[in-house]
């Protein structure tokens, strides 16, 4: 009877456990390694032109055509768009007369005094009315030349802003031209202490949606920052591509910062070894080299690529457990089944 006593009491203490109980569960895992994507810097941004030139008249009109449509490619000095010519043909015609009136009367002028008969104020106000004829003149004529819009740079006009018959005012744009020669280039908001780590010329790929990666560097730094959002734009020029982009398209860029300061190449593991995460703070197993699970907590630094980087609490080499973690107990046995690079 003493004996039977002993025995209920040893199975609900747990000194002696079961058979079976502690029996290797089978875990996949991943080993912990340095991630090059710590030091890499994302940003969101619209592909463009580095010109894209909005073109307008001069002067008011009518417009009465278009010689190109959009996608269409030109060539500097190509007529784009025309308004109607009689409005500044008329005041050209009238600035022309003016200025021949005022030349008359200067010519009679200068013979009246000659003759005694004008005084020089005369003479000299004849003059002036010279001078002020000839700049009306000029004036009218260069209006008349800017009737036409024609193409400042080789480029693709991108959008037409208006349309034949409609009455455009000075300076309202009709066209949008993008200059070819400038180059492609993707503007990125980054924050302040992105941007502290960026110079001139980083490396950078830029990928669009269903496009392969194009090479890019980084061409410009905003002096100041966006006074509604606080970031810095950053402008990355594409270096290399024989992708069919377009202006408007939308690149995801990794920019690899020349100057990373302190930051170090964190541990990164595969996201789903994460367990219990709760802000920055996680917990993880790793396999210890007796073959047992081990619960360890962790600091997460960030995500990417489907990886999490760690920032403290596990080493670069340790085995952390991705597969059957929910199974584990402190201490567990496990058997592993596979072995997969974490970076």
């Amino acid at each position: 009877m003493a004996a039977l006593a002993l025995w209920f009491t040893s199975v609900g203490s747990g000194a002696a456990p079961a058979k079976g109980q502690d029996r290797p569960i089978p875990v996949e895992v991943a080993t912990a390694a340095p991630s090059d994507s710590a030091s890499q810097i994302r940003g969101t941004g619209p592909l463009t032109y580095k010109r894209e030139i909005p073109l307008a008249f001069k002067v008011q009109g009518i417009l009465a055509s278009f010689d190109v449509d959009s996608g269409d490619h030109v060539k500097k000095g190509q007529v784009l768009a025309r308004i109607d010519p009689t409005e500044v043909q008329s005041r050209g015609s009238d600035a022309e007369a003016q200025l021949q009136l005022a030349q008359t009367q200067l010519k009679r002028a200068v013979q009246l005094q000659e003759k005694g008969f004008a005084s020089q104020a005369r003479v000299d106000d004849a003059k002036a009315a010279v001078e002020r004829a000839r700049a009306a003149n000029a004036s009218a004529n260069f209006d008349e030349r800017k009737a036409v819009i024609v193409a400042p740079a080789d480029g693709i006009v991108l959008s037409r802003l208006a349309e034949p018959n409609q009455v455009v005012a000075p300076g309202s744009p009709v066209l949008l031209l993008g200059d070819v020669n400038s180059g492609l280039v993707v503007k990125v908001p980054l924050a302040d202490d992105e941007v502290a780590r960026i110079r001139q010329d980083d490396k950078a790929t830029i990928t669009f949606s269903g496009l392969k990666p194009v090479e890019a560097s980084v061409s410009r730094i905003a002096a100041k920052s966006d006074p509604r959002t606080g970031a810095f734009d950053v402008e990355l020029m594409i270096t290399s591509t024989e992708q069919p982009l377009r202006s408007g398209m939308v690149g995801q860029a990794r920019i690899a910062p020349g100057n990373n300061g302190s930051i170090a190449k964190a541990i990164a593991v595969p996201a789903m070894a994460l367990l219990e995460g709760r802000g920055d703070a996680a917990a993880v197993f790793v396999v210890d080299d007796k073959g047992r699970a081990q619960r360890v907590s962790v600091r997460i630094g960030g995500f990417a690529d489907g990886l999490v980087l760690i920032a403290d609490g596990i080493t670069s080499g340790m085995r952390v457990v991705t597969s059957g973690a929910p199974y584990l107990r402190n201490g567990q046995a496990v058997t592993i089944t596979n072995n997969v690079t974490g970076s």
